[in-house]
């Protein structure tokens, strides 16, 4: 913690890899699930003082929804390099 008024809240971001592995969710594992967690976001988050003013109400439908969880759940898997020196994202379901 710096001790700056504008950087309370702050945190450093995760990587998103393994992010359907990894609950629960938030700072403080508020979210035990990834639904819970696109709800937050989509509505605005929580009021509150510190609040980053970036963070808005999304108005995502549910079919929008439904494609970032499926986004957020592809990014399971292994790192694999390949024979031209490639990595790539292998799935282990």
């Amino acid at each position: 913690m710096t001790g700056k008024l504008e950087d309370h809240g702050a945190f450093k971001t995760p990587t998103l890899r393994e992010i359907a592995r990894t609950a629960p969710y938030m700072h403080d594992g508020t979210f035990s699930t990834l639904e819970e967690v696109v709800d937050y976001y989509d509505r605005g988050g929580n009021k509150n003082p510190f609040l980053d003013g970036e963070l808005h109400p999304l108005g995502l439908s549910d079919n929008e929804k439904q494609a970032l969880l499926a986004f957020l759940r592809s990014l399971n898997g292994e790192i694999s390099e390949g024979p031209d020196g490639v990595v790539a994202l292998v799935d282990v379901k």
